[in-house]
């Protein structure tokens, strides 16, 4: 009871009942009031182009377990170049990017269940070299 924070415990089948309390609850404590603390703002979202996957599945960042990922955020991509895996129907199907720039966000994670049309990266397109 002690390790469940419990103090007192009652249990009723039928017209069975057995109570237990507890020796050392004796007078229950009041627990300091919660002070709220400053929650600071949640940050703004990245800027630049999203690219949405055209499929619902599993979502993989890399084309092997363990292998490094496609991308991440900093990586210069080109047109063309495939950001993720997605799995659809035990088929595993390569997503590109249509953009070029670099990869600001990362918005899955491996083994993410994803919808059609959500976004997996964001890339500026400003950021180009």
């Amino acid at each position: 009871m002690r390790r469940l924070d419990l103090s007192e415990l009652e249990i009723r089948i039928g017209d069975q009942r057995v109570a237990v309390r507890r020796p050392d609850a004796g007078a229950a404590t009041a627990a300091p009031a919660a002070v709220p603390t400053a929650v600071p703002p949640p940050a703004p979202p990245p800027t630049g182009t999203p690219v949405t996957s055209p499929l619902a599945g599993t979502y993989y960042g890399s084309p092997r377990p363990g292998a490094e990922p496609f991308v991440r955020v900093g990586t210069q991509v080109s047109a063309g170049d495939p950001i993720g895996l997605v799995e659809a129907m035990k088929v595993f199907n390569e997503i590109a990017t249509d953009h070029t720039g670099e990869v600001v966000a990362v918005l899955v994670e491996n083994g993410d269940t994803i919808a059609a049309g959500q976004s997996l990266i964001i890339v500026d397109t400003g950021a180009q070299s």
